[in-house]
């Protein structure tokens, strides 16, 4: 994949939307640096940007269905799996009002675990965990976004699959999803859904499947068609910037943060890179981990914070030491070596 800073930004990424959660979660108070768009938000976009450009890379290397999805299925799932029994088994349990076997014989315990573990991340709540909380009840509000993540990948592998490498096929479909956004937003899409109510509208939203495709089909036409950093994609991404800040309307402010973390992120990665950068299993790789441990931690903390009249710095600090530690495990522990068993996996077959 060359040298680069991908992993550093995706953990930046990361540690921002722990930042944003950690205030909102304990005062409800979300940084918000564009109308319409928290910080959290805005890193999310960061992961997807990274995502797209180098799932783009893995698929042109092996573009095969088996092995696409056991290097897809090995990242996801088992740090996501552990994850949702430290936050159903640890979390919750230490921190339930119900007793030990009414919180393990309740449905919602299991239902949480097992929807979670799916990655489909509609049930939210765990029986008497968070439940005075200024967020309350909550157990681990990052996940939603996996379900989004996955699904990029199928419509990535389906039209690389369907088009036989065509890289036009990127671009096209960014503009597509970006397109549909727009109407999405304009015909109320997602507030028809949300009406009418049931499982679907728990699961899908418009304007969060197509932001986020736009932002992730732009990366994947940077692999595709193999663009080189430049200095004027920073110039843009400051214009961007400031588009987003004094946009007029909503629609142009999303083209502007497309634009912002696509190029500015992009930049960043390459810009005046060290040989030594590079991505391989020697690294450390923290990003995923901080992401997917953070909330329940940061939700556990600020209860226990707000009980002994601790400041929120203090509630940040702390938190911010456990989930580094956590995600360390998470790493060295369950993601490393499911990515080097996938890997050996996919050279015997």
């Amino acid at each position: 994949m060359g040298n680069n800073r991908f992993d550093l930004l995706r953990l930046l990424a990361a540690l921002a939307v722990f930042v944003a959660h950690g205030d909102f979660l304990y005062r409800l108070h979300l940084p918000v640096p564009f109308a319409g768009h928290s910080l959290g938000s805005l890193a999310v976009y960061v992961f997807f940007f990274i995502s797209g450009y180098l799932v783009c890379q893995s698929w042109a290397r092996g573009p095969v269905w088996r092995v696409f999805w056991i290097k897809r299925l090995a990242r996801i799932f088992p740090g996501l799996l552990v994850a949702v029994v430290f936050s159903v088994a640890v979390v919750g349990w230490a921190v339930t009002t119900l007793p030990t076997a009414q919180y393990w014989s309740a449905p919602g315990t299991w239902l949480n675990l097992v929807n979670n573990a799916a990655g489909l991340a509609t049930v939210q709540t765990l029986p008497g965990v968070f439940e005075t909380n200024p967020f309350a009840r909550t157990v681990n509000g990052s996940l939603w976004t996996i379900r989004y993540e996955l699904a990029m990948y199928g419509l990535l592998a389906v039209l690389g699959w369907a088009l036989r490498g065509r890289r036009w096929v990127y671009p096209v479909a960014a503009a597509t999803l970006a397109g549909l956004w727009s109407i999405a937003r304009m015909r109320g899409w997602d507030a028809a859904l949300e009406a009418g109510g049931g499982w679907w509208a728990d699961l899908f939203r418009w304007q969060d499947f197509c932001g986020f495709g736009v932002i992730f089909f732009v990366g994947s036409s940077l692999a595709a068609y193999e663009v080189r950093a430049r200095w004027w994609m920073a110039a843009v991404a400051v214009l961007a910037a400031a588009g987003a800040w004094l946009a007029p309307t909503d629609a142009l402010r999303q083209w502007a943060v497309w634009g912002l973390v696509s190029l500015g992120t992009f930049f960043a990665a390459y810009a005046t890179v060290s040989a030594n950068t590079h991505s391989g299993l020697g690294r450390i790789d923290l990003s995923y981990g901080v992401y997917i441990y953070a909330f329940p931690i940061q939700q556990a903390v600020t209860q226990w914070s707000l009980a002994q009249g601790w400041p929120l710095w203090a509630c940040m600090a702390i938190s911010l030491v456990l989930v580094l530690l956590v995600a360390w495990v998470s790493w060295t522990q369950v993601e490393r070596p499911c990515i080097a068993w996938a890997q050996r996996y996919i050279r015997r077959v």
